[in-house]
C-alpha cells in the first residue's frame, strides 16, 4: 500500500513540474517548423482581400428583391366509371403517391341525440378488418411502410392512402379490404368511446378547453349542426349497429378523389378499378346548413374555481370564403389580431402585460365563418381584456390602418404563399379547400395581384362591413370570486349588450351563479 502511495505522488510531482513555465534562460528546443511561407504559384490563387466594418457598402442594409410570381402546378380532372371525381397534381420529385378520399358527410349529419357518431365511427373502419384485428392490420401497414385511414370532420368525411409508388398496390388491397370486410369489433368500439369520453373530461379542466367546447354553440346556436356539444351521453347514445350504416355511406358516385404524387390518370383508374370492382353506389349530397343563429346581448361565463387566468372571447358570425373581399378582409383580420405584430397583441401584451398573446382572426366553414378575438389573460385582467379588445375592434371599424400595417401584412402574405405549396400533401390540401369552399381550381392565379390591389380604403370597408359591434357575442371562463364583479361592471355599462351575465356549465347549458 505504502509503495503504491508513493509511485502515485511522484506521478503527481511529475505532472506539475511538466506544467511548470519554462525558465526565461533556458535554450529553447529545436523543432522542426510547422508551417512556411511561400508565395502564390500559378496554381494558387491568392487569398480575397478581407472585409473590414468600416468598409462603405457595410453602411446601406440589402434591399429585398421582387416578389417572384407564384407558379403552380396544374390539376388534371376525369371522372372515374363509378362516378369518381378525381383531381390529380403530378408530383414526380420523390417516389410517392397520396391519395385523399373526400365525402360530402361529417358531424354536421350527427342526430341531435348522437353527436360524435360519424367521429367515432369512421375512427372504428381503420381498426382493422374481419381477417386482420388492430395488431394485425398495423402490421400490416408497417410491411409496406403505408398509411390507410379513414376520419370524420365538420362538414365531411375522408379515406387516406399514403405510400411509396412500389408499395401503392399493397396499400390499395388494405384500402379495399378495409370496404369490403370491416372489422368493426365491439371490444374497438368500447375502447373508441372510452377514450372519447375521457377527451371530453379532460376538456372540462381547463379554461381555454372549456372555451373551445362552448363558443360555437354560442356563435352558431345550440342547436345548429355547428354549435352542437358533444358530451358523454351523447357518447353513450352511439350503439355498434349504427356504425355499419356509416360506413355504408362510402360510395365512389359524387364523391372525390384527390391525388399527389408519382402517378398517372391511367394508372390511378388501372389501380383502383381492378381492386374495387363492385365498388359502387352514390354517396349522400352535402348537407345544407342553415345560417348562424348566435346567442346575443349577453356576457357568457364559465365558472372554473382556482383558475390561475381567463380565456376570453369576443366574436360573431362571418361572410363565406368565397366572398369577394375576401383579401382585404384577411389583411385586415391579420392587422387586428393576426400576427405577433397586430394591434390586439401589441395591446395586451406588450403595452399592458396581461397575457403571453392576444389574437383575432376569421375561421372558415363550408356554411359561413366565424370571426373571434381571444386571449388568455391574468384573472385581475379579465374585465380590462374585454375593455381593450372592444376598443381595437371599434378603432379598426372607425379608423384607417396605417401605411406599414398595411405594408407588413401585404408583404407577409405575399412571402409566405409559396411555403403553401411547398410539399406534396400542403398542395394537394390548398386545391382540396378551393373546391370544398366552392372556389375554382385556378384561384391561386390571381391572388398576388389581387392582395397587391388591397389598398388602406378597401381594409377600412372591410371592417366596416365585417366587424360589427352590435352583433358580439362574449364568452369568459375563470373564476367567478375573481372576475364576476368585472363583469358584472361591464354588463351594466352595456358594453356588448343588454343581456346581462349569463352563467353556463361546461357542456353550454344554463346553470346557477356561483357563490363563495
Amino acid at each position: 500500500m505504502k509503495t503504491t502511495i508513493s509511485l502515485s505522488l511522484l506521478a503527481l510531482s511529475a505532472s506539475v513540474a511538466a506544467c511548470k513555465p519554462q525558465p526565461a534562460t533556458q535554450a529553447p528546443t529545436e523543432q522542426a517548423p510547422t508551417t512556411v511561407a511561400t508565395t502564390p504559384t500559378e496554381t494558387e490563387a491568392a487569398p480575397p482581400p478581407a472585409n473590414w466594418p468600416d468598409e462603405p457598402f457595410r453602411a446601406t442594409r440589402p434591399t429585398a428583391g421582387q416578389v417572384a410570381e407564384l407558379k403552380l402546378p396544374q390539376v388534371e380532372t376525369f371522372k372515374l366509371d363509378n362516378g369518381l371525381e378525381v383531381y390529380l397534381v403530378r408530383n414526380d420529385k420523390l417516389p410517392t403517391v397520396l391519395m385523399n378520399f373526400e365525402f360530402d358527410f361529417g358531424n354536421v349529419s350527427d342526430p341531435k341525440n348522437q353527436i360524435g357518431l360519424h367521429s367515432i365511427c369512421l375512427d372504428l373502419l381503420d381498426e382493422g378488418t374481419k381477417n386482420l384485428d388492430k395488431v394485425a392490420w398495423e402490421e400490416k401497414l408497417a410491411d409496406h411502410a403505408a398509411t390507410v385511414s379513414s376520419f370524420a370532420g365538420s362538414d365531411t368525411a375522408g379515406l387516406q392512402v399514403r405510400s411509396l409508388k412500389r408499395e401503392l398496390p399493397a396499400a390499395l388491397d388494405l384500402l379495399a379490404e378495409m370496404l369490403r370486410e370491416p372489422g368493426l369489433r365491439e371490444a374497438d368500439f368500447e375502447r373508441l368511446k372510452d377514450r372519447r369520453k375521457a377527451s371530453i373530461a379532460q376538456a372540462k379542466g381547463s379554461p381555454g378547453a372549456i372555451a373551445g367546447r362552448v363558443l360555437g354553440s354560442l356563435l352558431w346556436g345550440a342547436d345548429h349542426p355547428y354549435g352542437r356539444i358533444e358530451t358523454e351521453k351523447t357518447i353513450d347514445a352511439i350503439q355498434l349497429k349504427d356504425c355499419s350504416k356509416v360506413v355504408a355511406k362510402l360510395k365512389p358516385g359524387g364523391a372525390r378523389l384527390w391525388v399527389v404524387g408519382q402517378i398517372t390518370p391511367e394508372e390511378i383508374k388501372q389501380e383502383l378499378a381492378s381492386r374495387m370492382p363492385e365498388w359502387k353506389g352514390k354517396a349522400p349530397a352535402k348537407a345544407n346548413v342553415a345560417a348562424a343563429k348566435p346567442r346575443l346581448g349577453s356576457v357568457f361565463f364559465v365558472h372554473v374555481k382556482d383558475a390561475p387566468q381567463s380565456s376570453v372571447y369576443v366574436g360573431h358570425a362571418g361572410p363565406k370564403r368565397n366572398a369577394a373581399d375576401y383579401e382585404a378582409t384577411d389583411l385586415m383580420a391579420e392587422i387586428l389580431g393576426g400576427s405577433f405584430s397586430s394591434r390586439i397583441n401589441m395591446n395586451l401584451r406588450e403595452d399592458k402585460g396581461y397575457t403571453y398573446g392576444g389574437r383575432a382572426g376569421f375561421g372558415y366553414r363550408r356554411a359561413g365563418s366565424t370571426f373571434a378575438a381571444s386571449s388568455q389573460v391574468r384573472t385581475d385582467a379579465t374585465g380590462p381584456s374585454l375593455r381593450e379588445i372592444a376598443k381595437e375592434i371599434a378603432t379598426m371599424r372607425t379608423s384607417d390602418a396605417q401605411p406599414d400595417e398595411l405594408f407588413r401584412v401585404q408583404e407577409g402574405a405575399l412571402l409566405a404563399l409559396p411555403a403553401e405549396f411547398d410539399t406534396p400533401t400542403s398542395t394537394l390540401f390548398a386545391f382540396q379547400q378551393l373546391k370544398f369552399h366552392g372556389l375554382p381550381l385556378d384561384w391561386y392565379d390571381g391572388y398576388q395581384k389581387r392582395l397587391r390591389a388591397v389598398d388602406i380604403a378597401a381594409v377600412r370597408k372591410a371592417a366596416e362591413k365585417h366587424l360589427r359591434a352590435k352583433d358580439f357575442v362574449v364568452l369568459v371562463v375563470g373564476d367567478a370570486n375573481k372576475v364576476l364583479g368585472d363583469l358584472d361592471a361591464i354588463a351594466t355599462e352595456k358594453l356588448f349588450g343588454g343581456g346581462g351575465v349569463v352563467v353556463l356549465d361546461t357542456d353550454g347549458q344554463p346553470a346557477k351563479r356561483p357563490t363563495e
